[in-house]
C-alpha cells in the first residue's frame, strides 16, 4: 500500500498553501498566504480560483462543515476559517464571507466543527481554547494556558478536547469537575496532533522530529525513529486503519500502529496541512512552496480464499487466483473508490457506479449507477451487500438490484465506521453516531417499513465494534458487541432482552463467515469459541473454545478475517499469521444446520473429542426439538455433566410437550424461550415459577400483576427467599403490592404441593 502523488506543473498559489479542505470526493479547497480561495478537480489536477479575500486575511485551516444526515441542510456547505488576525470567518462554498468574529488575541491556529456541526473551537497562540456556537456566540473558555496552543482537535464523542501544551498533550473534558489527562509527549513542543473518531487512537508530531502513537489514557503504542525536519501535519483516515505524516519534503504513510507502508520524497517544502477525503482513498496537502499535493491509496488489497484483488492503479485492478497462478485485469473507466472480495463476489464502486464482479465470470459484471457517487463503506454479506453513500444507505442484492433502503434515527452517514456497522443476509445493523450505547436493528426481509420494524438494544456501555453471525436464521441471530472496557458481549439480535459476557480485555473480534463460531484475541491468546451460544454457562463454554497461545502477536494485533478453517490475524507491523483450527466444528455446524442429526451424532462418536460432544449438546438443547433430549443426555454424560443427564430425565416425566419444551429451553440457556412458550400455551402459572425460582422476582411480578393472578404466590416465595437470607423487603414495587395482598400460606403451599406432584 502506497500513495500514489499527482502535483500541478506549476504552483496555483502565488505563496505558501496553509491549509486544504475536501468539499467532496472530487473537490479540494486550498487557501494560502496569497489570499486565495481555490477550487481544485481531483480528475485532472487543475484549479479553479473561487475568491480572493482582503490582504490583510492570512488563512491559517480550513474547515467544512460536517452534513447532518448526509444532506447539507439549511446553512449548505459553510467553511470555517480561521486568520492570522485572531478572527474566525464563516465562508460559503462561493468564497463570500457570512460571518467574521473576533475570537483570540493574535493567530488563531486551529479551527475545527464539532462532529455533529453543532459547534466549533478556535484555538489560538493567546493560549486559549473557546468553544462556540454555530451563529457565533462564545459558548465557554475551555483552556487559558501560558503556552501558545498550536493544534487542538475534537474527541470521538465531541465530549472533550485533545490540545497541546508545550511538550504536553492534555485531554480535557467538558464535563466539569473532571481532572485532565496530561502526559509529556515530546522532547521539544508538540506541533501537530490528531484523534480517531474510529479506531479511538491519538497520534502526535513534534519539534524533535519524531510521530508517536498513544491511547486515550496516554499510554505510549508506538514512537517512530528520528525524521530529517521537526513532524508539521498529521491526519487519520476515516476509517482509522492509517494515518498521514507530514514534514519538510516528506509524505509517509503509516497503518493505525505508527508502522510505515510508504515513504515519498516530494518537493513540496514543508507540509502545513493534510487531509483526507470521506472515502478514504484520497489525501490532500497544503505545501510551503505553492503547490496543493494530491495523493491516491493504491495497491490497496483484499483477500478471500484463493482470490487477491489489488488495486494496481487510479483504474486499474488486479485478481490473482492462487490455485491456478491466473490473473484477470479489470479497468474502469473512472477511478476505484472502495473495493471488498468476500464469497464469490468482487464488488468495485468508482464515483458514479457500481460494479459487480462474479468469480465465474470475470468480464461481464453487473453494473448500476450510484445514487451520489460518494461511497464512504462498503460491507458484503452471501447475499447481499450494503453501500453506504453521503446521503443515503441503500442493500442491493449481487444482480444490482435494490433490497432495501434503511433509516434509522441520527443517521449520520459521513461519520458512520466499518466497526459500528453489520451486515447479514436478512438483518443489518448499526450503531447510533450520538448514543454510542445504542444499537439498531433492522429486517431486510420484512414487507413492512423498516422503521416499523426496527430494534432498539441499549447496552450499559459506549459500544466500540459490533458483528452480527452470518450462518443463523433471522429469528436466532446473534449480535456480538464489543464496549469501550472491551468487554465482549453476546445477545440475540432479534429478541434482546439481556447480554451476556464472553470476556474481557478483548483488542479484536471476528465472526466465521460460513458457521456460528467466534475468534477474538486476548492480550497473547487467541480464542476460538467454537460455540459461543453456550456463553449461558460459563463450563459448557469454556468447554467448547479453544485458547491459542501466540506470544509473536506482538502489540496491537487485529483479526483480518476468519474463513473456513483459518484465522488471518495482522499484526502491528503488517505482517499476517494464520492460525489452522479444527474442521470438525465445522463440519458439525454444517450437519446441524442441514437438520442431519444423526451425521452430527456419528461424528461426535466417531472423533471423540471434548469439544464436539459440548457443541453437540449445546446445540440440540437450543434446537427447541424434544425429540433430541436423548442425543442430548448422551452428549452431557460423555462430557460428564450428569446432573443435566438427570434433569433431561426430569424434562421427560413432566405432564405437557410445552413445559418439555418449555424446560428443553431452560437447559439450553434461554428463560425467554420457555417463558413464552408457557405463556403461549395458557400456563402463567408455570411461567410465573420459572423466574421465581431462577430468582427474576421483578419479572414474576410484572406476570402476576399483568395476568392477574398468583401474586399471592410471588409475594409468598419471595418473603421466604428474604427470611432464608434474614433480609428484609428493600423493592418498593413488592412492598406497595404487599400491602394490598392478602396471603393465604396454606392455599399457596397447597398449590405448589400439586405443580411438584
Amino acid at each position: 500500500m502506497r500513495f500514489k502523488i499527482s502535483l500541478a506543473k506549476e504552483p496555483a498559489h502565488n505563496a505558501s498553501v496553509t491549509c486544504v479542505g475536501w468539499s467532496s470526493a472530487e473537490e479540494v479547497y486550498s487557501a494560502g498566504e496569497d489570499n486565495k480561495l481555490l477550487s481544485w478537480s481531483v480528475s485532472n489536477n487543475e484549479s479553479s480560483k473561487v475568491s480572493e479575500f482582503n490582504a490583510d486575511l492570512f488563512p491559517t485551516s480550513l474547515h467544512f462543515l460536517p452534513r447532518a444526515s448526509g444532506s447539507l441542510g439549511k446553512y449548505g456547505d459553510l467553511i470555517l476559517l480561521t486568520a492570522t488576525d485572531g478572527r474566525y470567518h464563516i465562508v460559503n462554498r462561493n468564497g463570500r464571507i457570512e460571518r467574521t468574529v473576533d475570537a483570540h488575541k493574535g493567530a488563531i491556529l486551529r479551527g475545527e466543527w464539532s462532529h455533529d456541526g453543532a459547534g466549533l473551537l478556535t484555538a489560538g497562540e493567546d493560549g486559549f481554547i473557546k468553544i462556540w456556537s454555530r451563529g457565533g456566540m462564545l459558548r465557554s473558555t475551555v483552556v487559558q494556558s501560558d503556552h501558545s496552543v498550536y493544534d487542538a482537535c475534537w474527541s470521538p464523542d465531541s465530549q472533550a478536547i485533545l490540545y497541546t501544551h508545550g511538550c504536553f498533550i492534555i485531554i480535557k473534558q467538558l464535563t466539569p469537575n473532571i481532572k485532565p489527562v496530561k502526559w509529556r509527549a515530546h522532547e521539544g513542543l508538540v506541533l501537530c496532533l490528531s484523534w480517531s473518531s474510529a479506531c479511538e487512537l491519538i497520534v502526535s508530531g513534534g519539534e524533535d522530529c519524531r510521530y508517536k502513537v498513544w491511547d486515550n489514557h496516554g499510554h505510549c503504542l508506538y514512537s517512530s525513529s528520528l525524521h530529517d525536519q521537526p513532524i508539521t501535519a498529521l491526519a487519520w483516515s476515516p476509517n482509522g486503519d492509517l494515518f498521514a505524516v507530514g514534514s519538510y519534503n516528506t509524505l509517509r504513510l503509516c497503518d493505525f500502529l505508527g508502522w510505515s507502508r510508504s515513504l515519498d520524497k516530494p518537493h513540496t517544502g514543508s507540509i502545513y496541512k493534510l487531509d483526507w477525503s470521506n472515502d478514504g482513498t484520497q489525501l490532500a496537502a497544503a505545501c510551503a512552496n505553492g503547490h496543493v499535493l494530491l495523493a491516491h491509496v493504491i495497491e490497496r488489497q483484499v483477500h478471500y480464499l484463493n482470490y487477491s484483488a489489488t488495486v494496481q492503479d487510479k483504474k486499474t485492478v488486479i485478481v490473482h487466483n492462487i490455485s491456478d497462478d491466473t490473473s484477470e485485469l479489470l479497468e474502469l473507466p473512472e477511478r476505484v473508490m472502495q473495493l471488498s472480495l468476500k464469497y464469490t463476489n468482487l464488488v468495485i464502486t468508482t464515483p458514479s457506479q457500481c460494479y459487480i464482479y462474479n468469480s465465474n465470470n470475470w468480464s461481464t459484471p453487473n453494473i448500476f449507477d450510484l445514487k451520489d457517487g460518494s461511497v464512504v463503506l462498503l460491507l458484503l454479506s452471501e447475499k447481499n451487500l450494503l453501500i453506504i453513500e453521503r446521503s443515503s444507505a441503500s442493500v442491493y442484492n449481487y444482480q444490482g438490484r435494490l433490497i432495501a433502503s434503511p433509516r434509522w434515527p441520527n443517521m449520520r452517514l459521513d461519520i458512520l465506521r466499518s466497526a459500528h456497522v453489520s451486515l447479514s443476509n436478512d438483518t443489518l445493523a448499526v450503531r447510533d453516531t450520538s448514543d454510542l450505547r445504542t444499537i439498531y436493528i433492522m429486517d431486510l426481509a420484512s414487507s413492512r417499513n423498516i422503521s416499523d420494524t426496527t430494534i432498539t438494544i441499549q447496552h450499559t456501555r459506549p459500544v466500540m465494534q459490533i458483528a452480527l453471525d452470518q450462518a443463523s436464521i433471522p429469528s436466532q441471530q446473534y449480535l456480538a458487541i464489543l464496549d469501550r472496557n472491551k468487554d465482549l458481549f453476546l445477545t440475540q439480535a432479534r429478541s434482546h432482552r439481556n447480554s451476556l459476557k464472553l470476556g474481557n480485555q478483548m483488542q479484536s473480534f471476528q465472526w466465521n463467515t460460513e458457521e456460528n463460531m467466534l475468534a477474538a484475541i486476548q492480550d497473547i491468546y487467541v480464542i476460538i469459541w467454537y460455540f459461543p451460544t453456550a456463553c449461558f454457562n460459563t463450563a459448557l463454554l469454556n468447554m467448547s473454545s479453544l485458547e491459542y497461545n501466540s506470544p509473536e502477536l506482538g502489540r496491537g494485533p487485529r483479526i483480518n478475517y476468519f474463513i473456513g478453517n483459518f484465522v488471518s490475524i495482522r499484526r502491528a507491523d503488517g505482517s499476517l499469521i494464520n492460525i489452522p483450527i479444527s474442521p470438525f466444528p465445522s463440519l458439525l455446524h454444517r450437519h446441524i444446520q442441514n437438520n442431519k442429526w444423526d451425521d452430527a451424532l456419528l461424528l461426535c462418536r466417531l472423533i471423540k473429542e471434548k469439544i464436539l460432544w459440548t457443541g453437540l449438546a449445546v446445540l440440540a438443547t437450543q434446537s427447541n426439538n424434544i425429540d433430541l433430549l436423548e442425543m442430548a443426555a448422551e452428549a452431557f454424560s460423555e462430557i460428564r455433566q450428569y446432573d443435566k443427564v438427570y434433569y433431561i430425565d426430569h424434562i421427560k416425566t413432566l405432564p405437557s410437550k410445552a413445559q418439555q419444551m418449555a424446560a428443553t429451553s431452560l437447559l439450553g440457556g434461554s428463560l425467554q424461550n420457555a417463558e413464552s412458550i408457557l405463556l403461549h400455551n395458557g400456563l402463567v402459572y408455570q411461567a410465573i415459577l420459572i423466574n421465581t425460582q431462577l430468582h427474576q422476582w421483578n419479572r414474576a411480578l410484572e406476570l402476576a400483576v399483568k395476568h392477574k393472578t398468583h401474586t399471592d404466590t410471588v409475594i409468598y416465595l419471595r418473603e421466604k427467599y428474604l427470611s432464608a437470607l434474614n433480609k428484609e423487603e428493600n423493592n418498593p414495587q413488592f412492598i406497595n403490592i404487599r400491602n394490598t395482598t392478602n396471603v393465604d400460606t396454606e392455599k399457596v403451599e397447597h398449590r405448589l404441593m400439586e405443580e411438584i406432584l
